[in-house]
């Protein structure tokens, strides 16, 4: 996967992070007084599927929008300090960076726990040129690019206009989509990544009890939103029970398990990791099923850390080494 492009629209989103060690109860309100010790604001939403292709020796080609504020300067300083090329992403004044602050409190050397969690959000709507613009983007980087991952969060940076040029642009490159609300919006991508929720939600199939069933439910979810967006595969994500890969050409689904252990520690972001590796194992030729693997073991590795975290090629290897089924 070193050295493949992958090109990346998409949301980019703030996470702010503000640490405290707790003080005492406060006699204005029966809640917790902290004592900030330090805040960090990392690449979230389409930033930390941008850091995930970094991680894994990728080289991402984002293409997108943030605000001409603090958040969106402290994004843009980011990736420019890890070598990201930044010209595909426009700072507009109108706009606030999405960003997401989470309080965590807790002592020193101990797991801090989140206390609190506020968002700050914000629509945009691209002018003519403005939407031009990013589409010119999209089709001049697809000529030298390997791959396409659209990172749709619903703040207005991706549109079924532009998003269907950058498929055309594509030819027979692979084109990934994750998205959070809309994913109908965007047919004939190459393979989407909807969680269980998402996917039941645009396929109109509610999944009752998929824990104790025989996985009937969860097959019609799957064949039926594949064939609705005309894609060659498509990996729902299942939380602690791992994921499900249907493929055009294949008549049974792949069920793979959770990768690691069922006790999370976090997932703050672990989608935006499953669709990097997936997407970069796509771009070095993979097979759907051996970038569902990777995908997998990424998800699995992630959500043990704490925070937006990202995924190595020496861990995926470690993954690879331990994974007895590939033995069968």
């Amino acid at each position: 996967m070193k050295g493949k492009q992958v090109v990346v629209y998409g949301d980019i989103v703030a996470d702010h992070f503000i640490y405290g060690t707790p003080k005492r109860i406060s006699r204005e309100a029966p809640v917790l007084i902290l004592r900030q010790d330090r805040e960090d604001i990392l690449l979230g939403g389409g930033g930390n599927a941008i850091n995930n292709i970094l991680s894994l020796g990728g080289v991402p080609k984002p293409v997108s929008v943030v605000g001409e504020d603090a958040a969106g300067a402290a994004l843009l300083q980011s990736l420019s300090s890890r070598g990201v090329d930044c010209s595909g992403i426009v700072p507009v004044a109108r706009y606030r960076t999405p960003t997401k602050v989470r309080i965590l409190g807790g002592f020193p050397h101990a797991v801090r726990q989140q206390v609190v969690r506020y968002d700050i959000e914000d629509q945009f709507e691209a002018h003519d040129d403005e939407a031009e613009r990013f589409a010119s983007l999209l089709r001049d980087e697809m000529t030298r690019a390997d791959a396409a991952l659209i990172s749709d969060y619903g703040y207005g940076i991706v549109t079924p206009q532009i998003a269907s040029q950058l498929t055309a642009a594509a030819g027979k490159k692979p084109v990934t989509l994750d998205s959070r609300y809309d994913i109908l919006r965007y047919p004939h991508v190459t393979a989407a990544t909807p969680n269980e929720d998402e996917a039941a939600t645009a396929a109109g199939i509610a999944l009752v009890d998929e824990r104790n069933g025989n996985g009937e439910e969860l097959r019609q979810v799957g064949e039926k939103l594949r064939a609705s967006l005309d894609s060659d595969a498509l990996l729902i994500t299942r939380g602690s029970r791992g994921m499900a890969l249907f493929e055009k050409d294949r008549p049974e689904p792949l069920m793979l398990p959770v990768w690691g252990t069922d006790q999370v520690s976090d997932v703050t972001g672990a989608g935006d990791t499953v669709i990097a590796t997936f997407t970069l194992a796509l771009a070095a030729g993979g097979s759907y099923a051996e970038a569902a693997k990777l995908a997998n073991y990424g998800g699995g590795i992630v959500v043990m850390k704490m925070g937006t975290a990202t995924v190595s090629n020496d861990e995926l290897k470690y993954a690879i080494e331990r994974d007895e089924a590939l033995n069968d």
